[in-house]
């Protein structure tokens, strides 16, 4: 303990004070608080950070964008998004992203949400403008290069090392490059290691990357992902599902090709992608020659099952690394006109060089695979339809969906969703229930958005049905969800936060030694106070309670969580955080989870159950404009339990605590 406090107060000391903290960080944090709500599976959301982290380093250009590159951002709806381009017709070109306060009608707290998405580029003309030149960019300043090193440790040792089961250190290393050459180039390499792998540069990813230049959009070499249409076939791992934020992780907006830059070693491509753009078509071609981990039947070498853990620890976890090779290619034709009409057609093919089981990943058998899929985006008035079918040469799986804005303050959606339990989609993530698992599903959503005068509440019911059976149920299972989520902030600087959460399910358990289907209902009840002090303090109370009940299995359980977070904002250039989180649960069944601040680029969903009390305490140090140093250390006390976690990730103690470094450096 004397070694950490005194790295914090080293950190704090050091270099004069004359830079500011990266307001890109706390608004990142703030925006994803707005719309995820914690799901029941713990989760580092490190991809979910990086889609708002990289909008907000290569923000939207007000002076270009069209309604569908305008509601890509976290909260922005098709109203909104049209006032913004008509004040620009009527106009002319933004100066300053502060303009959009002159948009009669745009409510000003969602413009303060919106305007770090944004910039403001003007082209001037030679003939009007001819010494524009001389306040050109210097060729060496377009020249920018961000390193991000990350080091975490778990200072008690858990089984797999005590037992030699792992075969390497307990430190997990993340190492990532970017370079970017004015707006059009981009190279990146990143290096990952687990704990308990044995090679530093266990897993690896680089891409080279240029894009608007001439008809050329974007042409990635290297690691890649594709998002396309409603996620039905072709999507990044990674998505926004139901969230607290009613009406924005409805409709996805496509990204089309983008560089990979997660640590995720799942479902990303390995080749060359590019997408050609002519007036309002754009064309994607892409191909992937690419290594999975794989379980593999001894005698027939057939694929069993394809893992996604991404660890390779031990033997039978090393023995799965690239041990199938995934061919894929395939292609997209877009179109795009007016801001109103956005329709695209997409082809694939999948191959694999040994035939997956039958009766193995998502029941998918044999080794070659096609997919057909159509998606459509139209704006007309206030409404806005969208929606895509995709076509797997077995069934058809298909989510469409509206969005009506009832009046400035007021949007409503709703959506219905038919993924066929035969319909096997290896790189699709629609929206649903179980999120990303675009098979096996119905579903109906309906939600809404309304901001009054008094606060903004977001309110969304959905019902859904498994046909057939799942990972989890036996038989074909059942369920409906209702989320009331209210934020209220009528004096300044202090803000409320009231959710309800009601999830009524068909679940598995034993009863009488006999697994059967019943009815389990959760419901969860939240009171968040956030007080902002002059921008120097912020302060977050959060009192959490939930119920668990199956009369069936006459359980009846309850958890409760409570934590104190402090944000305090020192010397303009140091961050700390604090939190301090006390819970009580009677089983996993009621555990209560909360995202966590954490090091630059990682926001974790973790579970808290049982009886215990865990903090942590995080420094951002920014001592000159170029670095950034981030350190956390975290700790769960459980006292009356003799061990935490099971098996090879199990801890002989009830003490659970880690170190986490990293480093930014931005030039």
């Amino acid at each position: 303990m004397r070694f950490l406090l005194t790295i914090v107060f080293l950190i704090i000391l050091i270099i004069p004070v004359y830079s500011q903290t990266d307001s890109t960080i706390l608004k990142t944090e703030e925006i994803l608080d707005d719309v995820l709500i914690e799901t029941e599976s713990e989760s580092e959301a490190e991809d979910l950070y990086d889609y708002v982290e990289d909008i907000i380093t290569n923000p939207i250009d007000l002076n270009k964008a069209d309604i569908f590159d305008l509601t890509k951002i976290p909260g922005l709806d098709n109203v909104s998004a049209e006032k913004i381009i008509k004040h620009r017709e009527k106009f002319g070109y933004f100066y300053s992203t502060n303009e959009l306060f002159a948009i009669r009608d745009l409510n000003k707290d969602l413009i303060e949400k919106i305007i770090p998405f944004l910039t403001t580029e003007i082209k001037f003309d030679q003939e009007e403008f001819p010494d524009a030149d001389e306040y050109s960019i210097p060729f060496y300043s377009k020249f920018k290069t961000s390193l991000r090193s990350r080091m975490s440790n778990d200072l008690q040792t858990r089984q797999g090392f005590i037992n030699d089961r792992f075969a390497g250190s307990k430190i997990k290393t993340y190492n990532r490059l970017l370079t970017k050459f004015d707006k059009n180039y981009q190279a990146g390499l990143l290096i990952e290691k687990d704990p308990g792998e044995k090679s530093y540069t266990d897993f690896s990813s680089f891409h080279f990357q240029i894009k608007d230049i001439g008809f050329i959009d974007n042409v990635v070499i290297g690691d890649y992902t594709i998002e396309l249409g409603q996620g039905l076939a072709l999507w990044s791992p990674f998505g926004f599902s139901k969230g607290a934020d009613a009406v924005f992780p409805v409709k996805k907006n496509s990204r089309f090709i983008r560089p990979y830059t997660s640590a995720a070693e799942y479902n990303f491509f390995r080749g060359a992608a590019s997408t050609f753009q002519f007036d309002n078509f754009r064309l994607t071609g892409f191909y992937s020659n690419n290594f999975v981990d794989a379980s593999l039947n001894e005698e027939s070498t057939e694929i069993i099952s394809i893992s996604k853990t991404g660890f390779h620890r031990t033997p039978n976890e090393i023995a799965k690394k690239n041990s199938a090779q995934q061919i894929f290619y395939g292609g997209s034709l877009d179109y795009r006109t007016a801001n109103i009409l956005n329709i695209g057609f997409t082809y694939y093919k999948v191959k694999f060089d040994k035939p997956l089981a039958s009766g193995s990943l998502y029941d998918l058998s044999g080794d070659n695979f096609n997919y057909l899929s159509l998606y459509y985006n139209l704006n007309f008035y206030k409404f806005t339809l969208f929606g895509e079918a995709s076509y797997d040469q077995t069934s058809v799986a298909s989510f469409n969906g509206l969005q009506f804005a009832v009046s400035n303050n007021f949007i409503f959606t709703t959506a219905i969703r038919s993924y066929p339990r035969n319909y096997k989609n290896l790189f699709g993530f629609g929206f649903g229930e179980r999120s990303g698992k675009t098979n096996n599903e119905i579903g109906f959503y309906s939600g809404f958005k309304l901001r009054t005068k008094i606060g903004v509440l977001n309110l969304y019911y959905d019902i859904f049905k498994f046909p057939y059976r799942t990972f989890a149920n036996s038989l074909s299972s059942e369920g409906d969800e209702l989320l009331i989520d209210f934020l209220t902030s009528l004096i300044r600087s202090f803000e409320i936060k009231l959710r309800y959460k009601y999830e009524n399910k068909e679940i598995t358990e034993l009863i009488d030694n006999e697994d059967k289907i019943v009815r389990r209902l959760k419901q969860t009840a939240r009171t968040e106070l956030i007080y902002d002090a002059v921008n120097k303090i912020r302060l977050k109370t959060r009192i959490e309670y939930n119920n668990f009940l199956v009369r069936s299995a006459n359980k009846n359980e309850n958890g409760f969580l409570i934590f104190q977070e402090a944000r305090l904002l020192l010397l303009k250039q140091l961050t700390v955080y604090g939190r301090i989180i006390f819970f009580h649960t009677d089983s996993f069944n009621s555990a209560v989870y909360e995202f966590e601040n954490d090091l630059v680029g990682v926001m974790p969903n973790l579970a808290m159950y049982g009886k215990g009390v865990r903090w942590y305490f995080l420094i951002r140090y920014k001592p000159i404009n170029l670095l950034t140093i981030s350190a956390k250390y975290s700790e769960t006390y459980k006292p009356d339990e003799t061990s935490l976690s099971s098996g090879d990730n199990r801890i002989n103690g009830n003490l659970d605590n880690r170190f986490s470094l990293q480093l930014d450096l931005n030039f």
